[in-house]
């Protein structure tokens, strides 16, 4: 990856999602007080889970853990249709999105380290 992609995938696109994650756990937890429908939150997930997609896959990135979130995704939806989210499925999300965040921050991290690499090797 030249140095301007590996600038735009760290600073813009993977910065971007990690902040992401943290307003979906701030969802899940107003969708457990009740002050947010479990819609919003199906409609926000899905969003996300697009958009991750497609910039992981457009740098040809692997994250292990984004089957487990549409799988997740897929039971919420199930669930909120019925009017029946249960906390269980909400915490599983939860740690879920953390774990995954957490696999995204370590490839964030060799992509940062990366960047600087080649940022010497082109001052050099």
């Amino acid at each position: 990856m030249n140095t301007d992609d590996l600038f735009d995938l760290t600073s813009t696109y993977l910065s971007v999602l990690r902040v992401e994650h943290i307003m979906l756990a701030k969802l899940i937890l107003s969708t457990v007080k009740g002050e947010v429908n479990c819609s919003r939150l199906v409609k926000v997930l899905g969003s996300h889970i697009e958009k991750e997609g497609r910039v992981l896959s457009k740098y040809g990135i692997a994250v292990n853990s984004m089957q487990a979130l549409s799988k997740l995704h897929e039971a919420l939806y199930g669930e909120c249709i019925e009017g029946k989210v249960s906390k269980q499925l909400l915490a599983e999300l939860l740690r879920v999105i953390k774990d995954h965040d957490d696999e995204l921050a370590l490839i964030m991290s060799k992509l940062i380290n990366e960047y600087f690499a080649s940022v010497v090797n082109e001052v050099h």
